[in-house]
């Protein structure tokens, strides 16, 4: 699991870098976001099509994504900034 995640970081971090263009902490706030919005949706609402689980873990799994890829977001705008 913990290759998983450093692989997966490893990959957002290097896609804003290769990608995105101007490098700044807004610029990253927005990759974060539009990036955890798509991953949200796939894993809270992908599960929940496919999965018998309650919608509020549905919408927190969707929620707590977008959460956590913007403030990844923040944090390689500042870095790479």
């Amino acid at each position: 699991m913990y290759v998983v995640v450093l692989l997966a970081a490893f990959a957002f971090a290097t896609a804003y870098g290769w990608f995105v263009n101007p490098r700044s902490l807004s610029t990253g706030l927005k990759y974060g976001l539009v990036v955890g919005f798509g991953a949200g949706l796939s894993m809270g609402y992908g599960s929940y099509s496919a999965m018998p689980i309650p919608y509020a873990l549905a919408l927190g799994w969707f929620l707590g994504s977008w959460l956590e890829f913007a403030v990844a977001g923040l944090i390689v705008g500042a870095i790479e900034k």
